[in-house]
Parts: structure tokens; sequence; C-alpha cells
């Protein structure tokens, strides 16, 4: 999925307008990215990004 089809199928699930879940996915763009330049390496980056999609879940 790209980001366009991740944001229309947030919207769709959701309920909420298209440009507000456009906002969400941005933001949370940046947080994913500022979170993975500051884990000190790719092992670290891995380990964030599995503990992310493991809250998510939730």
């Amino acid at each position: 999925m790209n980001k366009r089809e991740v944001v229309a199928r947030a919207s769709q699930l959701s309920g909420v307008e298209y440009s507000d879940c456009c906002k969400v996915v941005e933001a949370l763009e940046q947080v994913l990215n500022d979170g993975l330049e500051a884990s000190g390496g790719v092992k670290n980056a891995l380990e964030k990004a599995y503990n992310l999609i493991g809250f998510l879940k939730k």
C-alpha cells in the first residue's frame, strides 16, 4: 500500500474525514522517522519497528 491508500483505508474504516486522516498519518510518519533516527543503529531501529507493530495490533 502507498500512503494515499493507507489514508483512504483508515478514513473508510474509522469514519474520519480523509483530510484529517492524512494529517494523522503524516504526523505518525514524522514520529516514526524521529524515533528511528534516534534509535542508535539498525538493530535498535528494527526492534523499535517490531515493538510498534505489536503496539498497533492491540
